[in-house]
């Protein structure tokens, strides 16, 4: 049996694909007979001499038909052929599946809008496919040429095999497709009795009629209406309409549009994601993606030393980037915090210098990259101290009576204000409002030691405590609840960008990534030594998947986050590392070391060689 599509209808046989979409019915030969062929220059033999006249250039489809005709000839005038039912049958489509019919189906399309019309017809023809539905070849091309009645009627004839709601969706956006272009020729009593007995009734549409009507009193002259009501008025913009419509059409009546191009771009995501050393948004797309896997050498990881920063005088324990990647900030056990401007994935320049305080034990951006709040380790200089990190002074200072090493977290997306939640291990736990010179409390629970916090875009607030807990809490109606609960002690976590993971750093147990959805335990990372000491992680990577971590032997160690495997150990510091950073922005590392230094890590591609020798 031929796989082909049956319709009420045939495409109308002006069209100049109607071979395409109304199927072959015939063999190819056969096809070639009907009507008379075109004329073509003949060989002429005179005397043993042969000549030829020069030919035009001939398509892809004409050569193919060539030779198909010409092998069956051949074929015929055999005399060795000892089953003559061979000559007599019509050639027939080999028996095809539905997934080599779907094949056919997007190869031929992709072929049609590159222009090859002759190769598509004979791709149909020998395959016994077809494009589409008639129906929706016709229903497309009323579309693109604004015969909205046309168009209407051919989706009427669609009723047996598409969803009433499917149905009533596509009438209403040819509706309004329609009245928009009776307004604009000033047809107003067409387009109010359109309004009041053709579009849909159902109540999901009410609301739209109703601001139809609104329009039936402008003036189409001084107001824009498809503007206001999304109309497509160009060929291209039809497109688009044609797209939308085929969302709620069957894929075996419409064909998505471009699907071939989506599924190969599609290939192309997934060949990065899985490409061990993948890092970059922007790698521009190969074209011998189709043809063998893609996969990135070394000189694309950041792996190599760019810049050795030395303007700290003392160790150097935490470092994190702005959320826009523009900016990095970094603290040291003395001295003040400094502000870097990041120039590009390799270099990085002094942009502030943030005085007022003698340490820096964490820092955290706002989500606008304006504040930073620094606060110090246990001792009477342990107030958080908020700063405006453009200007470099001191935006506000949230006291901490308790001389405990504090935690916090800004609050993201909080409109027309900053929020800072703090924590300490000696049963503070608060939320501040943030203003210039100024903090108010705003909410806290009490009788918690919390050794980590991060805030999350939902309002909830993830916190680890000292009984080896990561709970959520939420302070605008005092709720909480426990999420996961560890085998041994947290120092620390990290959340990455989605907020559907959490990489906890225990004391006895490494690194341990959990599924904060489904609370369970994805895997361990082991192998960078920790020991006693807060060392802090990062996710990295443009689809946050790579896990890095600093170590007291020196080195930082990455991970890709879908397997367990180390897949590079970074050496260059003499002493303990203690935190890892990863730019959301560039193929980016930054460590920083108890050896005061804090290290550039990029891509060998665009780095002077000189630079990487030197460090």
């Amino acid at each position: 049996m031929r796989n082909s599509f049956q319709s009420a209808e045939l495409r109308p046989s002006t069209s100049s694909t109607s071979t395409v979409e109304r199927g072959v019915e015939y063999s190819l030969a056969d096809a070639a007979d009907q009507g008379p062929p075109a004329k073509k220059p003949r060989s002429m033999q005179l005397s043993g001499v042969q000549t030829q006249q020069q030919s035009p250039p001939k398509s892809v489809g004409q050569r193919i038909k060539e030779t198909l005709q010409t092998s069956k000839s051949q074929l015929c005038r055999s005399s060795n052929v000892a089953d003559t039912s061979l000559i007599s049958a019509p050639m027939s489509p080999p028996p095809l599946g539905a997934a080599e019919v779907n094949t056919i189906r997007i190869i031929g399309q992709y072929l049609k809008n590159l222009g090859l019309q002759e190769t598509v017809a004979t791709l149909f023809a020998e395959s016994g496919c077809r494009l589409e539905d008639t129906l929706a070849v016709r229903l497309r091309e009323y579309i693109i040429a604004g015969e909205w009645d046309h168009a209407l009627g051919i989706v009427d004839k669609m009723s047996p095999f598409v969803a009433n709601l499917n149905l009533l969706r596509i009438r209403e956006k040819l509706y309004e497709e329609k009245f928009v272009d009776l307004l604009g020729k000033e047809r107003v009593l067409e387009a109010l009795s359109l309004l009041t007995v053709d579009f849909p009734s159902d109540p999901a549409f009410f609301d739209r009629r109703n601001f139809l009507a609104t329009l039936l009193y402008v003036d189409p002259k001084s107001v824009d209406v498809c503007a206001k009501t999304g109309a497509h008025r160009t060929e291209r913009e039809r497109n688009v309409l044609v797209a939308e419509i085929q969302q709620l059409l069957p894929t075996a009546v419409m064909l998505p549009c471009n699907r071939l191009k989506k599924l190969l771009m599609q290939s192309w995501k997934m060949q990065c994601r899985e490409c061990y050393l993948h890092v970059r948004e922007d790698f521009d797309v190969s074209p011998d993606y189709i043809l063998e896997d893609h996969q990135c050498d070394w000189d694309h990881f950041p792996m190599f030393t760019s810049q050795v920063l030395t303007k700290h005088t003392d160790e150097v324990w935490c470092a994190a980037f702005s959320h826009c990647g523009k900016y990095l900030a970094t603290g040291s056990r003395s001295g003040a915090a400094h502000i870097w401007k990041i120039i590009n994935e390799a270099t990085v320049e002094p942009y502030k210098e943030l005085t007022g305080r003698n340490s820096s034990s964490l820092l955290t951006w706002s989500d606008d990259g304006a504040l930073l709040a620094v606060s110090a380790a246990e001792g009477h200089l342990a107030d958080v101290h908020v700063y405006d990190v453009h200007s470099g002074i001191i935006f506000c200072v949230i006291e901490n009576r308790a001389n405990d090493s504090t935690v916090m977290s800004f609050v993201p997306n909080s409109s027309f204000s900053y929020k800072l939640v703090c924590a300490d291990q000696m049963g503070h736990f608060c939320q501040y409002t943030l203003s210039k010179n100024s903090v108010k409390s705003e909410g806290k629970f009490e009788g918690y030691r919390i050794r980590a916090v991060h805030c999350l875009r939902n309002g909830s607030v993830l916190a680890a405590d000292t009984h080896n807990r990561v709970r959520s809490y939420r302070f605008s109606d005092d709720s909480e609840i426990t999420l996961i609960e560890e085998l041994s002690q947290i120092s620390t976590f990290v959340v990455d960008k989605s907020e559907r993971r959490v990489l906890i750093d225990t004391k006895l147990h490494g690194l341990r990534l959990w599924d904060l959805r489904t609370r369970t335990l994805i895997r361990s990372f082991i192998g960078a030594p920790h020991q006693d000491f807060i060392i802090h992680s990062t996710f990295g990577g443009s689809e946050q998947s790579y896990v890095a971590t600093g170590s007291t032997d020196e080195c930082i160690y990455v991970w890709k986050q879908s397997c367990e495997e180390l897949i590079a150990k970074l050496a260059g510091h003499t002493a303990r590392v203690n935190a890892v950073a990863w730019n959301p922005r560039l193929p980016q590392l930054v460590s920083c070391s108890d050896d005061c230094t804090i290290r550039i890590w990029s891509p060998l591609v665009g780095i002077d060689s000189s630079t990487i020798q030197q460090n």
